[in-house]
């Protein structure tokens, strides 16, 4: 059954040739056949347009603990008051492997067997990747060394590779598929995110290769220096121009494989659901506010309604910019939804880009490399650059530049200071990120930072802890028996949320 409904997804959303196909799907998403190039194309959209996972683990979880968003009755009840939905908290396994992880697979199978396809097998490692990341650094231990091989080579139960193994893989399948990558070779069709640019995959792999050499970097800082060091040598992201971006169409949402579609950004499903109901936490309007932050006025809306005379208009002085404190819903607000901060209309658009991987973080952990005296350069001159960055890249979602004067004023009035800098740059990687915050959540799982506002609602399910991993669905138990129990195993005997992944030391 679960073969029949991998084929059917991939026959919907198969494309044959390069990227322009992208606009040919919006006229009949329909095609013949799976192919390479189809199956890239799918894994892309799914990866930003899967609104399944993207509303449960990015918006509702992710974007709850790391304390992004609050208000609404999802991201309040359970990624803000850490309250247990196995439904949310399975979302991403359940998607990636049935989607995303059998289709990179299959591509590698494919493409392994053909000399003439060497780009295209090197850019199927990369995504592997990247979708692998995710998996592990949400659950720990999971399927990948083995994951997607049911079909090809008879593998049903796939093992649980310990994600110290799966970061060692990560490190030697970039470094193969930088080495691949050759604009003599094959074209990469199908490709949505660069359109077959060779020179930006690579910078792609390299970065992807920073980001997880930063991942470990508490747990094992030998191996951290070295990889970094390759990835910068090698050629990371430049300028926003590198960003790896997926950008989307306007159609809604639908996993129903008889209407499959994921064009559409998948995070704009939550927040079109929760019409006024999502809306940036009071940590994050604080911080930009506080600290003149250009980004402010670039993200939120002003409140219409005064929050200090309850269902008034606003009062003289009043602030306009408020978000809503962890852990409270809208209505709870005295002046009800209006009295916070709305989110801009252009970042709740099924068209809205999605951005994976930024210049902007590249730029913040070369910071945090040179601080810790890994790679050459001034950590504040990364770190002024990272923000620079992150504040510019906010303009692929139809904001208003800033103008150079205030980013200017900003990043030389907050530079980097000596004996915070952990902090500054790992909240900064945190803003980067206010749209993926599946990212934003690992990053401060692995820093600690920004220090979130603690939650003492009495009907917390953790007591005000905030989880640290989601859980292995439960079905496992019967459809993978020994590799799941194995896992718990080594989780100390609990498929618990408040259990740690292997790079987790802090």
């Amino acid at each position: 059954m679960k073969i029949k409904y991998i084929i059917a997804i991939l026959a919907v959303f198969t494309v044959v040739g390069c990227t322009e196909n992208f606009d040919e799907l919006e006229k009949d998403p329909v095609a013949l056949s799976a192919n390479p190039a189809g199956q890239l194309t799918f894994t892309q959209l799914c990866m930003s347009g899967d609104g399944y996972y993207q509303h449960r683990t990015n918006l509702i979880y992710a974007g709850g603990f790391v304390q992004h968003y609050s208000g609404s009755w999802g991201v309040t009840n359970y990624g803000g008051k850490f309250n247990n939905s196995e439904e949310y908290a399975v979302a991403l396994w359940r998607n990636v492997y049935a989607h995303e992880m059998k289709s990179v697979v299959d591509i590698l199978d494919v493409t392994g067997k053909d000399p003439l396809a060497v780009n295209m097998n090197a850019v199927a490692k990369i995504m592997r990747v990247m979708i692998a990341q995710r998996l592990t650094d949400i659950y720990g231990d999971v399927p990948y060394s083995e994951a997607g091989l049911a079909f090809s080579k008879g593998i049903v139960t796939p093992k649980y590779d310990k994600q110290e193994d799966i970061y060692a893989s990560f490190f030697k399948e970039l470094d193969e598929a930088f080495n691949q990558l050759n604009t003599g070779k094959d074209l990469i069709k199908g490709d949505l995110f660069y359109k077959g640019d060779v020179s930006k995959w690579k910078k792609l792999a390299n970065t992807m290769r920073l980001r997880a050499a930063m991942r470990i970097s508490e747990v094992n800082p030998a191996e951290a220096e070295k990889q970094v060091k390759a990835a910068l040598q090698n050629g990371v992201f430049e300028s926003n121009d590198d960003n790896c971006i997926m950008h989307h169409l306007d159609f809604p949402f639908s996993d129903d494989p008889a209407r499959l579609d994921y064009r559409g950004n998948g995070l704009s499903y939550g927040f079109i659901g929760n019409d006024q109901g999502d809306h940036f936490s009071s940590l994050l309007i604080d911080y930009l506010k506080n600290n003149g932050d250009p980004r402010l006025t670039m993200i939120a809306t002003p409140k219409t309604s005064s929050s200090v005379v309850p269902w008034a208009p606003i009062q003289p002085g009043e602030t306009l910019y408020e978000g809503v404190k962890p852990g409270v819903f809208r209505w709870e607000l005295p002046g009800g939804s209006n009295s916070a901060s709305g989110i801009q209309p252009y970042l709740k658009l099924r068209t809205t880009p999605f951005l994976h991987v930024s210049y902007s973080e590249t730029e913040l952990l070369l910071a945090e490399a040179a601080f810790r005296g890994w790679v050459s350069g001034s950590a504040a001159d990364y770190y002024k650059k990272g923000v620079e960055a992150g504040i510019k890249q906010l303009e692929i979602y139809g904001a208003a530049p800033a103008s150079q004067a205030s980013i200017d004023a900003y990043v030389n009035a907050k530079p980097l200071l000596p004996g915070t800098e952990k902090e500054q740059i790992g909240t900064q990687i945190w803003i980067t990120y206010l749209f993926n915050s599946i990212e934003g959540y690992s990053n401060w799982r692995r820093t600690g930072y920004p220090h979130l506002i603690p939650i003492t609602n009495s009907d917390s399910g953790t007591g005000g802890v905030v989880p640290t991993r989601l859980y292995y669905p439960s079905d496992e138990l019967q459809k993978n028996e020994k590799n799941y129990q194995e896992a718990v195993a080594r989780l100390g005997g609990k498929n618990d949320w408040l259990g740690k992944v292997w790079w987790d030391v802090n």
